[in-house]
């Protein structure tokens, strides 16, 4: 259910509030009170949520209906020194605004908060509450955390006016599709600064989701809206307050907010961006019913996964995502280093020379370890040698003929010590490492199958040792131009413009220099 607001439609008489019931029908009731739907019957009380919206209810919860305030526009108003130019949006807690701060002639964002007598589901009390919770947010002096001005009332009207950033939010950004990779990660480190940041301060944010991180320039994102933050001294006793779809487990099942609860609206934020998509939907037609589907949802990760994004990225998403705080991260400073470990880095590709020269060593080494191999099988199956060699020789070489049965020993050790992520000699050599697009380690499996095809002349060449030491010549006779076949597949694509051999264009694979890594800008 998508969140859906009438701007336009007639002001409600004093003591009405209007709602959009989930069907799209307009409802008007006495405050605080409940009315049916008149084109669906829908019984609708205070007590609807949209799971995308952000809300705050009490625990006891038996309705799903699903509705949203409609908010007249009260551009043009003034509340203090605010004047209210231009209305941006609205949400669960309350309605922003553009507005001129007439004191310092600026322009800022003002957000008014809606309490119970205004239709919103937020008492006197809890007003109170996310205004004091704000003056908290306005002690963070954070770059990445939208900067809040002013605190107050006007008259009975709660706001708090902000930095007004030109945005747009990730989730308008999210519209045009997923994020590059690069750009996830980056915005992934930076509101991990800011609630690292936070959490000195005492302060959980509560609500982290696309909406509420705005873009700041080229590649900065601030975190916004902590009008649900709470700091250890005004945890709520009971109820709930945030988004569902990026709730928490176990704060539907009662317990109180973390660093944990927001590192997993960061995982469900992280996944979106990602793959420009939410990891599951919630079932059911209720709000009972969505809350217990929330507690048992698995993550849908893509069948099959996109070359652009490293595969440890699944893992990290997986630990933000667990539905138990104790599997997440156990502070901001973990989480960062593995951010760290998983961001893009520069790196400066190694010359086709170089490469050429180090797949020479590493072919020649395998070659020189077959060789013994190759010159005892042939001699033990030289007749002629029976009549130079003394008597007490041959039986030696006839023991020493299966040794050539071990031949693919040597590309099979090769290729398990690749695969463990070991440099080959003509890479130690020539100071060469293996990397992904993003300038970070080759994935194992990418690895594997990488080597398993660059190796593949090695490993045929070793199959023909053993066919000649069984005395099938006529079968590694056949097999030899399939050998010089393959190396002429693998190696020729280097001539081309991207100037990579096969091996590296499938598998996604380049071999730079092994420098000292740099961050890569996005």
């Amino acid at each position: 259910m998508e969140a859906t607001f009438d701007n336009n439609a007639e002001p409600p008489r004093r003591g009405v509030v209007a709602y959009r019931c989930s069907c799209g029908g307009e409802v008007r009731m006495p405050l605080g009170g409940e009315a049916s739907c008149g084109s669906c019957g829908r019984l609708v009380t205070l007590r609807g949520l949209d799971v995308n919206q952000t809300i705050s209810f009490c625990s006891d919860i038996d309705s799903g209906t699903s509705f949203h305030v409609i908010a007249p526009d009260r551009s043009g108003e003034i509340l203090g020194h605010f004047r209210l130019v231009e209305k941006l949006g609205q949400g669960g807690m309350g309605v922003v605004y553009r507005a001129l701060d007439e004191s310092l002639q600026r322009y800022v964002a003002v957000k008014v908060l809606r309490s119970v007598d205004e239709g919103g589901s937020s008492s006197h009390k809890e007003v109170t509450r996310l205004l004091d919770e704000a003056i908290s947010q306005a002690r963070l002096n954070h770059p990445q955390v939208v900067t809040i001005y002013y605190v107050g009332r006007y008259g009975e009207e709660p706001f708090f006016a902000m930095e007004l950033l030109p945005g747009p939010t990730l989730e308008q950004v999210l519209r045009e599709g997923p994020v590059p990779y690069g750009l996830v990660i980056s915005y992934a480190q930076q509101v991990c600064s800011a609630l690292a940041h936070a959490s000195t301060q005492g302060l959980v944010h509560g609500d982290i989701k696309p909406s509420n991180l705005l873009i700041a320039g080229t590649g900065r994102v601030k975190l916004s809206d902590f009008g649900l933050a709470k700091t250890e001294a005004t945890l709520p006793e009971s109820g709930l307050s945030g988004t569902l779809t990026y709730m928490a487990p176990e704060l539907v099942s009662g317990e109180l907010p973390s660093a944990q609860s927001d590192m997993y609206s960061l995982g469900i934020t992280l996944f979106e961006l990602t793959f420009g998509r939410r990891p599951f939907k919630l079932a059911g037609a209720t709000l009972a019913e969505q809350l217990e589907s929330q507690q048992g949802v698995e993550v849908e990760f893509p069948e099959k996964w996109p070359m652009s994004v490293p595969e440890r990225w699944r893992q990290l998403l997986q630990r933000l995502m667990s539905k138990s705080p104790s599997e997440r991260f156990s502070s901001y400073e973990d989480l960062s280093e593995e951010l760290d470990d998983l961001a893009p880095v520069g790196v400066t590709q190694a010359g086709l020379l170089t490469r050429s020269l180090a797949l020479v060593v590493d072919y020649g080494f395998q070659w020189m370890m077959m060789f013994p191999m190759l010159v005892v099988g042939t001699l033990s199956s030289a007749e002629i040698l029976y009549d130079l060699l003394p008597d007490y020789v041959m039986p030696w070489l006839d023991r020493l003929g299966p040794l050539a049965l071990i031949a693919p020993l040597v590309p099979a050790i090769y290729t398990w010590m690749e695969f463990r992520g070991w440099r080959t000699l003509g890479r130690y050599l020539f100071q060469l490492r293996l990397v992904d697009e993003h300038g970070l380690p080759l994935a194992q499996r990418r690895r594997l199958f990488r080597v398993l095809l660059r190796n593949s002349p090695v490993w045929i060449y070793s199959v023909i040792l053993v066919l000649q030491s069984l005395g099938l010549d006529l079968l590694a006779t056949i097999l030899s131009p399939v050998d010089e076949t393959l190396l002429l597949i693998d190696t020729v694509p280097v001539l081309g413009p991207r100037r990579l051999a096969l091996h590296d264009r499938l598998f996604g694979s380049h071999v730079v220099l092994a420098t000292k890594k740099t961050s890569k800008k996005s």
